[in-house]
């Protein structure tokens, strides 16, 4: 056991040797002082999480470059579904859930309009 505490923050005598996750559940072991003894046995460590980024596509509608809606979709079809909804809604678009005719429709009857879908990567904490 070490003689002081081994959290980079501390500079406190240590107490105790406490088992801690580094790769898989318990792998290492650290000598801690009671306070971050405790701060370990509260935040049950069970070894390094991976994430992957998730990606998610933005739907943004701005109505003379103010923001109308703006959504986040699990992907592109539904980002144009929800922009197909939103257009029957509010502005009588009456064709298919395509980007093509939303796009053309568009273009033919607001100029006010303005439509982004986007991806992007969504980190959740």
């Amino acid at each position: 056991m070490g003689k002081y505490c081994q959290n980079p923050l501390c500079q406190h005598q240590s107490s105790r040797e406490v088992r801690v996750s580094v790769d898989s559940p318990s792998d290492e072991t650290r000598s801690l002082c009671d306070a971050c003894r405790v701060v370990f046995a509260w935040g049950v460590q069970h070894g390094r999480t991976s994430r992957k980024p998730r990606k998610v596509w933005v739907l943004a509608i701005a109505d003379r470059g103010i923001i109308a809606q703006g959504r986040a979709f699990a992907s592109r079809q539904q980002a144009v579904q929800g922009l197909v909804k939103y257009l029957k809604a509010h502005e009588g678009y009456d064709g298919a859930a395509d980007m093509a005719e939303v796009s053309e429709w568009l273009a033919e009857h607001d100029e006010r309009l303005g439509v982004d879908i986007f991806p992007t990567s969504l980190e959740l904490s």
